[in-house]
């Protein structure tokens, strides 16, 4: 039996993520010269983590190897005392030949101590702070469970933490402590915790000279008076860092106690240069080289208007745009005029689209950031080998986007969402009439030690008599670097009867990927993409991406190297090489 093109790249597939998993089976491997048992994974890498002998190479002096032997005893005893085991048994024994030596160590864990009584009190002076009593809760220290001494490290450490985030800088420890029994395997904890008075916001005074003191005054977000929260410092700084118009802001609190109790705020602000240009050089290869420019004028006058132009040049996408921002109340909220001309061509459809419009951005109490436009688009477009024409479209709409994330450039938890609805009727400037609802999401969640977990699905709708009076840039279209890989950019939806992929009213599209660092700055990935651009529903046929990729985590941000085989009969490529650049969220 001849096996199909089909099987044959499946079957190529599994035979690259076969060595790709063997591979990090290796990679997983560690301290192959010392060998611990009698204790579950989690014991074995604290144990290993206290054993100095685990570090030592092959070659190490033999005089080395046993002094580190003998003191691994003491070692492995104040691991496993950490994690309430104080009665354990062990055998030791060294072996050494030409190549290289290997100590075993088997424990016999016995009985654990556990807590007995568990007293954690904290004494705010009569008035009730729910943030308090909620970390006491979360420290989940209660009787009856073994004695973990990193339980009750972070649990003094978050309540220290969370009086001080609170304003309570007179705050201190009366008793703290941990009584163990070894002979009665059990253990108390004590914790007492006084709080003292809470601290309020004093004067928040600005050192600048550039910009309206009515503007920067819109970057306070705590008033005199009110109880000292940290996070309302810590967003104070995000806003004013994220306006660009300072190259360095340095906070001084200075908490003064009796009689204020309070802690006045000075804000140092040094003006970056009035011009910020960038400039660079890009690949990726749904739209090939790309070259970047653009230039941002900081502060246009000492109101904060800010002016942007910026322009990219590529094979596929190239455009030209500027944009005028003018600061309102809130430090996030803008108003914006923009305007842009963009060519696009690629193997589905060119468009020359001229825009122009006005944004009103609005952050949300929750974070998110609201964004309600109305933009007048010209286009003049062609789609497959029959569809063309020239469209005029009044779209007013709305987006919401939240972005969150722990450490980038590779970051263990986190998302990124966005959803919008957009809309225009015939007669009222434009030539057609839709609307159209979008959105896009994607999460990491850290999985074990350098092991990740991403995923991201797509969404979109469109309502319209007919797709033909559309115009190719407002449709859907599947495939792609960040959309279904093994296929070429925008090259999958539905097809006009020449079978040339014209877009379609609706895109349904899914990701799961898992990557695993093997240094500190590169990692290994294996990926499913599946999707597609459709019309109706019953005519949704998902095309799917298998394959393997490359992350580095480079000073310029992520670089990803993707292999990925089409699964799909007839599908155009037998693989396809995508190279991307960006972040991860």
């Amino acid at each position: 039996m001849i096996a199909s093109p089909r099987q044959t790249r499946i079957s190529s597939f599994f035979q690259q993520l076969t060595v790709f998993l063997l591979w990090l089976g290796l990679i997983n491997v560690a301290h192959a010269q010392l060998v611990i048992t009698g204790v579950d994974e989690s014991m074995q890498a604290n144990v290993l983590a206290f054993v100095r002998l685990d570090d030592e190479p092959c070659d190490a002096p033999d005089w080395r190897i046993r002094r580190l032997f003998v003191g691994a005893e003491k070692e492995i005893r104040e691991a496993l005392e950490v994690v309430g085991y104080y009665n354990v048994v062990i055998e030791q024994h060294l072996e050494r030949n030409e190549q290289c030596w290997q100590a075993n160590f088997d424990i016999t864990l016995g009985r654990p101590v556990v807590l007995r009584n568990v007293s954690i009190k904290i004494d705010t002076d009569g008035v009730r702070d729910s943030v308090l009593d909620s970390i006491v809760a979360e420290c989940g220290l209660q009787p009856g469970d073994t004695l973990q001494h990193a339980k009750h490290d972070a649990c003094r450490r978050s309540i220290r933490r969370a009086a001080e985030n609170r304003g309570y800088f007179g705050a201190e420890f009366t008793d703290r402590r941990i009584d163990v029994f070894p002979n009665e395997y059990a253990a108390d904890i004590t914790l007492h915790f006084k709080t003292g008075p809470r601290y309020v916001f004093g004067e928040v005074t600005f050192e600048q000279d550039v910009l309206d003191p009515d503007l920067i005054r819109r970057f306070v977000t705590a008033t005199a008076g009110e109880p000292y929260d940290a996070q309302l410092v810590r967003r104070m700084q995000r806003n004013i860092v994220g306006s660009a118009y300072f190259d360095q802001v340095v906070f001084a609190r200075d908490p003064r106690g009796d009689p204020h109790f309070d802690v006045p705020i000075t804000i140092e602000l040094t003006p970056g240069k009035k011009f910020q240009y960038n400039a660079g050089v890009g690949f990726a290869t749904d739209i090939g080289p790309q070259l970047r420019f653009g230039v941002l004028n900081r502060r246009s006058n000492a109101f904060g208007h800010q002016v942007e132009f910026e322009t990219n040049l590529s094979n596929v996408i190239s455009d030209i745009g500027v944009t005028y921002r003018i600061p309102l109340d809130r430090p996030r909220d803008w108003f914006t005029i923009d305007t842009e001309y963009k060519v696009e061509d690629n193997d589905s459809f060119s468009s020359d689209l001229f825009t122009t419009g006005v944004q009103r951005v609005h952050e949300l109490d929750n974070d998110w950031l609201r964004t309600m436009f109305l933009d007048l688009r010209l286009e003049d477009y062609e789609a497959g080998t029959v569809d063309d024409g020239y469209s005029r479209l009044l779209t007013p709409g709305v987006s919401y986007t939240f972005i969150e994330e722990d450490f980038p450039p590779r970051p263990l938890e986190g998302h990124r969402s966005t959803v919008q609805t957009r809309g225009a009727y015939d007669g009222l400037v434009s030539d057609t009439s839709f609307l159209q609802v979008y959105g896009n999401t994607k999460w990491v969640f850290g999985l074990w030690s350098g092991g990740r977990f991403l995923t991201r699905a797509e969404i979109g709708a469109t309502l319209i008599d007919e797709l033909d009076t559309l115009p190719a840039s407002v449709r859907f279209f599947a495939g792609g670097d960040v959309s279904v890989r093994g296929y070429a950019y925008n090259s999958l939806g539905p097809t006009d009867p020449f079978g040339a992929v014209v877009g379609g009213e609706n895109l349904l599209v899914g990701s799961v990927e898992i990557d695993q660092l093997i240094s500190d700055s590169w990692a290994l990935a294996a990926f499913i993409d599946s999707g597609n651009a459709y019309d109706d529903y019953t005519d949704f046929d998902p095309a799917t991406g298998v394959g393997v990729g490359i992350r580095w985590f480079s000073p310029l941000g992520p670089i990803r190297f993707d292999v990925a085989v089409p699964l799909e009969a007839g599908a155009p490529d037998d693989y396809r090489i995508h190279i991307t650049l960006g972040p991860d969220l």
